[in-house]
């Protein structure tokens, strides 16, 4: 499911230092994609001031559903972010939340497969099925 929310994007890492050792600096902590997108309502005000005097921009974006490790390359869009342990991504754009939602999902699905038939193969080996 991609839902319209209200995100705070940061320009770059360094950026993030404004939230000192704040556990909320972790909210930036994304494996994937290439923007620091994070939801924007955990931030108090004095944090989202602090946020906007180093680049930092509220923005409307959107939250999906992330499965997988993709690669920007593999998708050709930039403006998103996504975190397979969370299971969440947030994207600049609706095209870009739904194509990186829906390459995840289909990656994941293919790797449970692969999983599965390598499984099958090996208890074929054993004669066990």
């Amino acid at each position: 499911m991609i839902t319209e929310r209200e995100l705070l994007l940061m320009p770059n890492r360094e950026s993030i230092g404004v939230f000192g050792d704040s556990y909320k600096a972790g909210y930036f902590d994304w494996r994937d994609g290439d923007v620091l997108l994070a939801l924007s309502y955990p931030f108090t005000d004095g944090e989202i001031t602090a946020a906007l005097k180093v680049g930092g921009k509220i923005v409307t974006g959107y939250a999906f559903e992330y499965y997988g490790f993709i690669s920007i390359k593999r998708i050709g869009l930039k403006g998103w972010c996504a975190c397979p342990a969370r299971g969440i991504g947030f994207a600049l754009t609706r095209e870009a939340a739904e194509k990186v939602s829906t390459v995840s999902r289909a990656e994941f699905l293919a790797d449970i497969q692969r999983c599965y038939a390598e499984r099958e193969r090996k208890w074929r080996e054993r004669g066990l099925i």
